[in-house]
């Protein structure tokens, strides 16, 4: 049987940030960036991982031919003035090139209800391209509940921050729970919730953690990082098996 093809989105470095650290090359050369922990993770669910790079637009139906279900990954902020808003000190690094590529692969995988992963970053972009926007920094946010960390860099990748409760019966039936524990790697989170999206899963200080449309069932979409969890807890790999088999189970119903 043939293993999907599970395409994946990366950090994109642009010439302009330079060269050297952990990069190899010349000066005056790009990067996309993928991590590990994403290709390790499709490997183990059971598919094959490939880079996306960020392109031309016009490259966006060619990719989608040629790879069977998407992951959208973490990576840097959003750019504000896609929601309206300007930047200012609370944002981090702000890549345009990278979030108007992958609005435009997004919105065309949606309309071919490709199988979707997206995580972190991935959630927030599909809520902007919704029509949603974000708090540029979690301390933005209200709430009445007592706050959480959701960015922590001083403990393992995989480390269960904080607690989740899943509130839609698709999450909880994938995860034969009502709540779960996730680690937290994000400084952004969701505002307004875009057009027709539903919230299905917050933390226990209400953040946004989950995202769901009804109108695309193939469309999975959470706040935290399964591929790093995935290092030291099997259940990390839970979204990533659910990528795999939603790309099986619409093969087979085109095969009838």
């Amino acid at each position: 049987m043939k293993l999907p093809i599970i395409g994946i989105t990366g950090y994109h470095v642009a010439p302009e940030e330079g060269y050297g650290g952990t990069f190899r090359g010349v000066a005056g050369q790009g990067f996309h960036v993928l991590g590990h922990d994403y290709i390790h993770a499709v490997g183990r669910a059971g598919g094959v991982a490939v880079g996306i790079p960020v392109q031309a637009m016009t490259t966006c139906e060619a990719i989608l031919d040629a790879v069977d279900g998407l992951i959208f990954s973490g990576g840097e902020d959003i750019d504000p003035a896609l929601y309206g808003q300007h930047p200012d000190e609370r944002l981090w690094t702000v890549q345009p090139e990278r979030d108007r590529f992958e609005l435009v692969l997004l919105t065309a995988a949606l309309r071919r209800q490709m199988p979707v992963l997206a995580i972190c970053r991935g959630l927030q972009l599909l809520n902007v391209l919704f029509g949603g926007s974000l708090y540029k920094d979690n301390a933005d946010r209200p709430t009445d509940e007592p706050k959480i960390t959701h960015q922590f860099n001083r403990v393992p990748r995989w480390y269960p921050m904080h607690r989740v409760r899943l509130r839609s019966r698709a999450l909880q039936q994938l995860y034969g729970a009502e709540e779960i524990q996730t680690n937290s790697y994000h400084h952004q989170s969701v505002n307004n919730v875009g057009q027709g999206l539903v919230v299905s899963a917050v933390a226990e200080d209400g953040m946004v953690e989950g995202l769901e449309h009804p109108d695309y069932p193939n469309l999975l979409a959470v706040q935290w990082h399964p591929e790093m969890m995935a290092v030291h807890d099997t259940s990390g790999l839970i979204p990533f098996q659910w990528l795999v088999n939603t790309i099986t189970a619409e093969s087979a119903k085109k095969a009838r």
